[in-house]
């Protein structure tokens, strides 16, 4: 079996925690539960990325590398599987400005901190900050450093888009 990339399943299990959740926008209003082993990976969409965008895929893979260790082939083929890579390019991008502007004000937090704020910042650019804060189970993180991360990330909340085959 290969090795499951800890992106991907964070991906995962955010996509169940979130797709218990109701929104009244009407963007969301269709969201439902889905059992993460029912998911398959989509296949590569896109043969290849540009140079441009290869640059930016670095960048995340180089500021989450700490707390999300998967490869840059397999981050890189991750990009490539999505339809639109540039919308979602932009959210890992504000992801991980908001990750380094709260790890670079809070020098020495240890791992199990950081994969904290990760995970935080990953379900706030799925859901609201309440949700986020809710479903994040935090337990080093203080209400201060949630609102501080929170005042980093200022994309709106994006839910995974599950196709069902």
């Amino acid at each position: 079996m290969k090795k499951f990339n800890i992106s991907l399943f964070i991906l995962i299990l955010v996509l169940a925690t979130a797709a218990c959740k109701t929104n009244t926008n009407s963007d969301h209003s269709n969201v439902q539960t889905v059992n993460p082993g029912d998911l398959t990976l989509s296949p590569v969409a896109h043969d290849t990325l540009s140079a441009d965008q290869i640059e930016k895929i670095k960048r995340i893979q180089a500021a989450f590398a700490e707390v999300n260790p998967g490869s840059l082939e397999e981050t890189i083929t991750n990009f490539k599987r999505d339809r639109h890579p540039d919308g979602e390019i932009a959210i890992w991008l504000a992801m991980a400005n908001a990750y380094e502007q709260f790890i670079s004000k809070h020098a020495g937090a240890p791992l199990d901190k950081k994969k904290e704020v990760y995970k935080l910042i990953l379900l706030r650019s799925m859901e609201s900050e309440t949700d986020a804060k809710a479903n994040a189970k935090l337990k080093l993180l203080t209400n201060k450093e949630v609102a501080e991360i929170f005042s980093y990330y200022s994309l709106e909340a994006k839910p995974i888009t599950v196709e069902r085959k």
